[in-house]
């Protein structure tokens, strides 16, 4: 009889790998955080208890980030008026300075605010873009590392606010 002992580690290794990536759903609750935004006021997480968010932390000079921006535009549109709220966090290396012309070029509507190490290391933020979906109750229900596919991430949001998703 063989040993199961590799094909465990190949297992292990595999599911420690998803995990890491982001796949799968998220664990725990999200931590508060108090972030300035772009016009100048302090946000914190805290704040938005009982509404589903979804918190995207991403980069002026990264690709990825840029390519998604339309969908989280969307996003932030069609949820106008329910229990929902996109906060994004700018991880640029001095955003006051880089953010508001970006924003102005690319017709951002949605709050941006500015990360703090802290608020990084709280959420183990490695890759960007990288996007948590938080629940009414504070949970992270989902992570996702990479450009978002839009209609998943809808979807997700959907149940959460106790609709059906399409």
């Amino acid at each position: 009889m063989k040993s199961t002992l590799p094909r465990l580690l190949v297992v292990l290794a595999a599911s420690l790998a998803l995990s890491a990536c982001g796949a799968g759903d998220g664990t725990g609750f999200a931590a508060d955080f108090s972030l300035t935004s772009r016009d100048g006021k302090t946000v914190t997480l805290s704040a938005q208890k009982g509404r589903v968010v979804l918190l995207n932390f991403w980069a002026t000079w990264c690709d990825s980030c840029k390519e998604e921006l339309p969908a989280l535009q969307a996003l932030k549109s069609s949820r106008l008026g329910e229990r929902f709220e996109l906060l994004t966090v700018n991880v640029d290396d001095d955003p006051p300075k880089t953010v508001p012309a970006f924003a102005a070029t690319y017709g951002l509507k949605f709050p941006i605010l500015y990360v703090d190490r802290k608020t990084m290391d709280a959420y183990a933020v490695r890759m960007l873009p990288t996007t948590f979906l938080i629940g009414p109750d504070g949970s992270i229900v989902r992570r996702y590392v990479g450009p978002l596919d839009a209609h998943a991430v809808e979807n997700d949001i959907l149940s959460l606010l106790n609709r059906r998703p399409s």
